[in-house]
């Protein structure tokens, strides 16, 4: 093998290290000493080239950039990045979904930002229905660098590469042996997190093996913990003056009148002030049950993994590679006891009689039929348990002879997911025990018999098992004056085999307080493509590419995508591109059984005719059917991308990226809000998806459920700039300083406001920020290094007015600072300390006390140290 060149080390280092700056003179150079200079692959082509900054846009983020962050989790890493627009999902407690964190770029869902490990897809985590990535899978401590590149790439990769890829990857060619340990300390209760993690590997004339082992324990984060998070003004007349209470205590709801009353088991020292009675407006009175009592937001999470990379040089122009990664990712979290409701009939249950003051008056049977609004605080609480397995590997063989090439790889993962859940209740029992009269609605409680009756424990399991072959070659052909155009042709196979397991009970939607539906699915895919790189001039460069996928399940796509690179001066470059995407229809999307979930909506309708306004209509939990689509398209895309790259002096460049994002029949439930949307255009009854049944099936009636379908939309288009200016090498008397800025401005994000609705902008809306930035200042002195971390989000307004779409009220900005600080010591040991959230900022709260969990994470102050030795 040809040993490397200085200048293509240079290359390497300034590859990992992000910088922008070398990809503005490495072409002259390559032009000159062709050969003496290393090709690498970067995202967004198959071809190999030495040009850092090609014609799409690729941000590096390395591993000395993710120690900045003081992150534990590549999950919490990315979701802090400007490029994340309008965050992304996050681990949270007491569901099935409490192990999963995602990606989304530009906003457009994770769903439609691909994931690859080492530049190989990876599947979809089964517990997402595998429509997006778990990155609590992927291993910290053996991340290299990630690479993200933001713009459309179908045509390279295949589905789900709509927004942007993200390439996450690990390292390889380690030599030597590395021990770190890490802990923190937080100024609030909960959270605390340690990890360890060791690194080893060997290098030889002919090979190399790198391995890694990491654990990582975080403790859980309960509601009780953070003032916005528990319950407050508990003891209001009004029940919408409260946060954290829920009318699922002991309330009954008549059937026929639509009437909620509070049952005589309310005077219960386990209900808000021993059976306080609330006004729940529109005539209704109920009791509440405090839930932040109990609930974590949280979940406590042990994280154990192990990665090995190995390659041997079994020829001259034959070298082996492989590489295995096995992780198990354990959660547990908690929410209140199970709440729900259940059927009983006229005269089985005592409420209360409410006079006009909303004083008791005595207890009365109920004399109609109706649904017991109850909470099983003799159960105990919810308690989940999650236990997820993943085994991925890759095995693979790259050939070179002169400037030919080949690859092939065979990629196996497997993701074994598991939920436990105890603490529920099986409502046919109860029902029975009620027409029995054997369940105790009183405040001495049920008998052991009875709990054990009623007390049913939900197992969920999620199997999503993949397998890949690929293979490709490379080559030069056809001499231009510029040089010779590069090819790479490829062919792809994958199989995936979905299946989602549900208990019986939950899947007859018996169990009150979860919910869940199994599914099951399998497809092939089969897809031919090919790439070019065509040196039209010294200064343009002409990139194409091309994908065919077929699909066993739906159908075939067919993607192109075009790019140029032009070198305008030996310090500026312009770039564009432009390409086509599309996102296939998840297993579960096609074949998932109906399923329940408690959706949030705002029925402004109904608060109209009790003449509440608009801004005082609350929004509320209500019991949805969601139906998927055995009918389902593809959702398609258009992508294009125009940059300009300036190296300003050798210290200091900018770059400034404008994007433009168009998908159409985007696949999406139509959202119970929606469904009222309608509604009000088209009259009760006559949707003409999905359904809302009302109390009496009166037009005017409380929401009783809805039934919500999976369908393709009409799309979204989003527009914006990504700004950057990175600055390094200014030389002090008291040592060296850098900086990189960050920006992503979003111009626009059209979408519907129901389905089939009027199409607005709705950037700056609650969730969707105008543009947030990250700013990081560096400090080095001899064997001293620091950095502070700036990170804003812009402000949004509250809420959206139902009838003009104006924005209303006003959500504060945030901005946050980290910083750390390392010493190297002399025996090859270092020291780090740092400060996360420095100013011990909250979350942007609503004026109900709530947050987007996507975008704000609850950590508040955090202090962290962590020692690490090389051998």
């Amino acid at each position: 093998m040809q040993p490397n060149s200085i200048l293509a080390k240079a290359v390497r280092f300034a590859l990992i290290g992000g910088a922008a700056t070398a990809a503005l003179s490495v072409p002259a150079v390559y032009a000159a000493d062709e050969d003496s200079v290393e090709r690498i692959e970067v995202t967004g082509s198959r071809i190999k080239r030495t040009d850092l900054e090609g014609s799409s846009p690729v941000t590096t983020i390395s591993a000395a950039d993710i120690e900045k962050t003081g992150e534990m989790s590549v999950a919490d890493v990315l979701r802090r990045s400007n490029i994340n627009t309008f965050g992304s999902y996050a681990e949270s407690s007491g569901s099935t979904w409490q192990s999963q964190s995602n990606i989304s770029l530009r906003g457009a869902g994770a769903d439609r930002t691909l994931v690859l490990l080492n530049g190989k897809r990876m599947p979809g985590s089964p517990t997402l229905g595998g429509t997006a990535v778990n990155l609590n899978t992927i291993p910290t401590a053996a991340i290299e660098r990630i690479e993200v590149l933001t713009d459309g790439a179908s045509a390279v990769y295949g589905s789900d590469a709509v927004a942007g890829v993200v390439n996450i990857i690990l390292k390889k060619n380690f030599d030597g042996l590395e021990f770190s340990a890490t802990g923190t300390n937080p100024q609030q209760a909960g959270g605390e997190e340690w990890k360890a993690h060791v690194i080893g590997g060997v290098t030889g004339d002919k090979g190399s093996m790198t391995f890694s082992m990491e654990h990582q324990n975080r403790e859980i984060i309960y509601q009780r913990d953070r003032w916005f998070s528990s319950s407050t003004n508990i003891l209001a007349d009004k029940y919408a003056d409260t946060t954290g209470v829920s009318p699922y205590a002991r309330n009954f709801l008549n059937m026929t009148t639509g009437q909620f009353r509070p049952m005589a088991a309310c005077n219960n020292d386990k209900m808000v002030g021993g059976g306080h009675i609330y006004d729940y407006g529109d005539g209704d009175y109920i009791c509440g049950y405090d839930y932040t009592s109990e609930a974590a937001d949280h979940a406590a999470r042990k994280y154990t993994a192990g990665y090995i990379n190995a390659d041997y040089e079994i020829s001259d122009e034959v070298r082996f590679e492989g590489q295995g990664l096995f992780s198990r990712n354990e959660t547990f979290g908690r929410y209140a006891p199970a709440a729900g409701w259940f059927n009983v009939e006229a005269g089985q249950v005592d409420i209360q009689n409410i006079d006009d003051n909303g004083n008791s008056t005595g207890t009365s049977k109920n004399p109609d039929a109706g649904r017991v609004y109850y909470r099983f605080t003799d159960v105990g609480t919810r308690d989940s348990k999650t236990i997820d397995y993943s085994t991925d590997i890759q095995l693979g063989l790259v050939g070179e002879h002169d400037s030919f090439g080949w690859d092939f790889t065979y990629h196996y993962n497997l993701a074994e997911n598991s939920n436990y859940g105890s603490g529920y209740v099986h409502r046919p029992t109860v029902e029975n025990l009620v027409k029995s009269g054997d369940f105790n609605f009183g405040p001495e409680g049920n008998s052991d018999a009875v709990v054990a009756a009623i007390s049913h424990d939900t197992l969920k399991q999620d199997i999503m098992e993949f397998h890949s072959v690929n293979a490709g070659v490379n080559f030069e052909a056809i001499e231009l004056p510029a040089g010779d155009i590069g090819w790479y042709f490829g062919t792809e196979f994958m199989q995936y085999k979905y299946e989602s397991r549900v208990d019986a009970e939950s899947s007859a939607g018996e169990v009150i307080g979860s919910s869940g539906n199994g599914s099951a699915g399998d497809r092939d895919v089969f897809a031919v493509f090919g790439e070019s790189i065509i040196p039209v001039t010294e200064a343009l460069e002409l990139n194409l590419a091309f994908r065919y996928d077929n699909y066993s399940d739906f159908g075939s796509a067919t993607t192109p995508k075009v790019a140029l690179r032009y070198q305008v001066l030996d310090n500026v470059v312009l770039r564009a591109s432009w390409g086509q995407g599309f996102r296939a229809p998840s297993l579960s999307d096609l074949y998932a059984a109906d399923s329940f979930s408690a959706d949030s909506a705002t029925d402004y309708h109904y608060c109209e005719i009790q003449g509440t306004s608009p801004s005082d209509c609350k929004s509320k939990q209500y019991d949805v059917t969601r139906k998927a689509n055995p009918n389902l398209d593809p959702e398609t895309s258009d992508f294009y991308n125009l940059g300009v790259i300036w190296n300003i002096t050798d210290n200091f460049s900018t770059k400034v990226e404008y994007y433009n994002l168009s998908i159409e029949d985007v696949i999406t439930f139509v959202s119970l809000d929606s469904l009222l949307k309608e509604e009000k255009k088209v009259g009760y009854g006559n949707l003409a998806l999905g359904d809302i049944k009302r109390v009496g099936d009166d037009p005017n009636g409380k929401i009783l459920s809805a039934t919500t379908p999976q369908v393709n939309g009409n799309g979204f288009d989003t527009s914006g700039i990504d700004f950057n200016l990175t600055y390094t090498g200014l030389e002090t008397a008291v040592g060296d300083f850098g900086s990189t800025f960050d920006l992503t401005y979003v111009i626009d994000y059209n979408e519907e406001e129901y389905f089939d609705g009027p199409v607005n902008n709705k950037i700056g809306r609650n969730g969707m920020p105008e543009f947030r930035f990250t700013w990081v200042i560096d400090w080095t002195y001899g064997d001293h290094n620091a950095s502070l971390l700036t990170q804003y989000i812009d402000g949004q307004a509250e809420k959206t007015d139902p009838n003009t779409y104006e924005q209303i009220g006003s959500l504060s900005s945030q901005t946050t600072f980290d910083a750390t600080y390392s010493y190297n010591a002399p025996w090859n040991g270092k020291f780090t300390l740092g400060v996360r959230n420095i100013t011990n900022e909250d979350p942007v709260l609503d004026s109900n006390l709530e947050y987007d969990s996507s975008l704000y994470n609850l950590y508040g102050r955090t202090y962290t140290a962590s020692y690490t030795q090389k051998f």
